[in-house]
């Protein structure tokens, strides 16, 4: 069967949309690297701005995970969707170079997400369809580790580009529309995955269970914590560090993001995805604290590191636990109402943070944000102990 065709010894789908998504990523996280100096150099903006930016942004792409989770359910069909959600995003970032205010790239921000949010639960439902069970971990960390990948190069071809033609802002849009195509490109090797989803049996439940939704309710909270990067990249500019400089403490980031990405799949499904993103969590604290004291370009390098172990760590292996928690019938709905918890808490995260930074201080920022997912913890973890495993 076509379905069992593997490439490098992962499913042919996963291993393709690990493709995709490297070159969306390297073209997304090219303009995303430069937002914070976008919007100082040109729009005028700060930290307030930004933050909610994204956090509408992220906001609206919750929206259109929900629906297209369900819908992707009821369809059966993924890839159409897939591909949808990448053209959309793509489609965007020529129209950087006409942005002249903060609503203009809102805008723009806004369709991206959607893109995203129309994307993400169908494609994360092929993955985990296109993958035996006992290997979702492996799947998803490979997918998270190729995303990151491009989210690497990104940033680092942004920062060759400012720092070989200071503020040609435009340059690096052109660029990532055309690497972006790439993404839609590989797209056109995948195998759509019909009938995957099945019907359900007289004891499966048409809803999702309690203890998926108390998984829910605490990575809301734990995600109404984490600060958005685009905001904390603007630390380097109170040390004094060159705005060309920004992008590279974004690709710090990416680069400890990509390397602890497959690992962290691995470890999730051998020790169990709760233990490995609990300890995710726990990183995100110890990167506030690093990036927080940090007073020298080593020293913020260094708190980007730890601060790239969180996503590692729990971006893949969250949508593995929530794939194992949710039955068959309704996966789609489930990682749809996943994203949609993690985006809620992220659009807290970036209005609350951004304006606890301008107006206050960073330091007011981090203890508030770090305070926040200090509380989810406890939440997650006792989530993680009660019901049972969904069929």
């Amino acid at each position: 069967m076509r379905m069992r065709e593997r490439i490098f010894g992962l499913p042919r789908n996963v291993f393709i949309l690990g493709i995709t998504s490297f070159f969306n990523d390297f073209s997304s996280e090219m303009i995303f690297a430069v937002f914070p100096a976008f919007f100082t150099a040109v729009l005028r903006a700060g930290a307030a701005s930004l933050g909610l930016v994204d956090g509408i942004a992220e906001a609206s792409s919750n929206l259109f995970r929900l629906y297209s989770g369900r819908l992707s359910d009821r369809l059966e069909s993924r890839k159409p969707l897939v591909f949808a959600g990448y053209a959309l995003s793509v489609a965007t970032r020529p129209f950087y170079i006409f942005v002249s205010t903060v609503a203009g790239a809102l805008g723009l921000r806004f369709l991206d997400r959607v893109g995203k949010g129309l994307r993400d639960p169908a494609r994360d439902a092929l993955i985990s369809f296109s993958s035996p069970e006992a290997s979702f971990g492996r799947s998803f960390g490979y997918h998270r580790a190729m995303d990151t990948a491009g989210a690497i190069l990104g940033p680092l071809v942004a920062y060759l580009i400012l720092r070989a033609y200071p503020l040609h802002f435009n340059t690096i849009f052109i660029t990532a529309f055309v690497v972006g195509l790439g993404a839609l490109t590989s797209i056109l090797f995948i195998h759509d995955v019909l009938g995957a989803r099945g019907a359900p049996l007289a004891s499966e439940p048409e809803t999702l269970s309690r203890r998926f939704k108390l998984y829910l309710a605490s990575l809301f909270v734990l995600s109404a914590g984490a600060l958005p990067v685009a905001v904390i990249l603007l630390k380097s500019e109170s040390l004094g560090l060159m705005i060309a400089d920004i992008p590279l403490f974004y690709m710090v980031y990416n680069v400890s993001y990509a390397l602890f990405s497959l690992p962290a799949g691995h470890a999730s499904d051998r020790f169990g995805a709760p233990s490995v993103i609990a300890l995710g969590y726990l990183f995100l604290l110890a990167g506030y604290a690093g990036i927080a004291y940090a007073e020298g370009a080593w020293a913020l390098a260094g708190g980007f590191f730890v601060l790239g172990l969180f996503p590692a760590l729990t971006d893949g292996v969250q949508r593995s636990y929530a794939s194992q928690l949710s039955a068959a019938h309704v996966r789609g709905k489930g990682l749809g109402w996943m994203q949609a918890a993690v985006g809620f808490g992220t659009l807290l995260a970036g209005i609350g943070g951004g304006w606890l930074w301008q107006a206050f201080s960073p330091a007011v920022a981090f203890l508030c944000a770090g305070t926040v997912v200090a509380l989810g913890l406890v939440l997650f973890l006792l989530s993680a102990t009660r019901g049972t495993r969904a069929a």
